[in-house]
């Protein structure tokens, strides 16, 4: 049974005993209701502990109708339709409780969260961050709205409104989260330099690197603006560290390298090739093959790949290495090439996800820098 069936029975179950242990010297006819009311609430544990959670939403319901004043059954209805994917109802749930006047100022909280959460599963998200907001105003100090609040400042590559409330996060729990806001920085770099806001890119790169020097996207930015003032030293500088500190995420700057042409003849090539002799790495020959072949033609890939001297050493390797230098007559260079556009070309260390393109926060788990590039093919 998963968590949300496991949460709905405790609440069920709460429901239960507050109709059970209610004063014994209430009149008969009252009593008479709440064991109408009781006998689907037991129906409806039972069938949330059989797992059949669609005849237990039914018995819910019939619990509602009899107890229509019951907030919580209510807030278990609301969980039980969010569940099931009815975002309409849960929604409509959680606002008509919002809206009564006898609820009780505990449960306020609870159901602006709950309709955060309808809203969020929906895709409103600008709702969503306006009830996750309201919660806050109730509890300032709310860790699971502010942790949402930001997933969602992140999602909307809303980078600023993001840093404060990883500020406010990390005063909630008394932690760091340094590698996060360096990557949130390094995004902020990144966007400055895309709308030519160069001194701007070139703090938040700086602030981002002081937080996490293996922080990858943040030494590309910079190795771009070195390159853009002309001051190859730097450039050279950068090229090195991330190399050394970020190296699954290194080849990734070899097509930024080859932007600059005058740069990469006459010290890039150089210096890829000096890391390559005294490290060879698979993923940093065929990004340099796929990349060059892309800019400069095949031919000069096909130089590339004599003086590499490189042998793929797994199916995935070979298919790479078909796809970039394999004759197009052939059926097996027309099949690399094929799989070459549909493969999952990194993989989640956190979660397992796979993605085509490189990101910086996966988008299943939310976990940042920790997307890698595959090095083996499931077969």
């Amino acid at each position: 049974m998963n968590t949300i069936l496991l949460a709905i029975t405790a609440v069920v179950l709460v429901v239960l005993l507050a109709l059970v242990l209610r004063p014994l010297q209430e009149e008969v006819e009252p009593r008479q209701e709440e064991d109408e009311r009781i006998s689907p609430l037991l129906r409806g544990i039972n069938y949330l502990l059989s797992d059949e959670p669609d005849l237990a939403l039914q018995e819910m319901v019939q619990v509602a109708r009899l107890r229509s004043e019951a907030a919580d059954v209510y807030m278990a209805l609301g969980e039980m339709f969010r569940s099931r994917g009815e975002i309409g109802r849960a929604v409509r749930i959680h606002q008509n409780l919002l809206a009564r006047p006898d609820l009780p100022k505990s449960l306020h909280l609870q159901a602006h969260m709950a309709l955060a959460k309808d809203f969020q599963t929906g895709g409103l998200l600008d709702r969503a961050l306006l009830q996750y907001d309201k919660a806050l105003t109730l509890q300032s100090d709310h860790a699971d709205a502010l942790e949402a609040s930001l997933r969602i400042r992140e999602q909307s590559s809303e980078w600023l409104l993001a840093e404060e409330l990883l500020s406010r996060l990390e005063q909630v729990r008394g932690a760091s989260y340094g590698s996060r806001r360096a990557y949130l920085f390094s995004e902020l770099a990144t966007l400055c330099l895309a709308q030519g806001q160069v001194e701007e890119a070139a703090t938040y790169a700086a602030r981002a690197i002081e937080l996490d020097k293996s922080c990858a996207p943040a030494r590309m930015v910079a190795i771009k603006l070195a390159l853009e003032a002309g001051n190859t030293d730097l450039a050279i500088e950068e090229v090195q560290s991330l190399r050394q500190l970020s190296s699954e995420h290194f080849a990734l700057i070899i097509p930024g390298l080859l932007a600059y042409p005058e740069f990469y003849d006459r010290q890039g090539h150089a210096l890829l090739m000096d890391m390559w002799r005294r490290k060879p790495d698979a993923e940093l020959a065929l990004s340099w093959l796929e990349a060059l072949a892309g800019k400069r033609g095949v031919a000069q890939a096909e130089s590339l790949y004599a003086e590499l001297a490189f042998t793929p050493a797994t199916l995935r390797e070979s298919l790479r290495l078909q796809a970039v230098l394999g004759n197009e007559h052939d059926a097996h260079a027309r099949f690399a090439r094929q799989w070459r556009k549909r493969a999952k070309n990194y993989v989640c260390e956190t979660c397992g996800i796979e993605v085509v393109d490189v990101r910086w926060q996966c988008p299943q788990c939310h976990s940042w820098g920790t997307l890698h590039p595959k090095h083996e093919e499931r077969i």
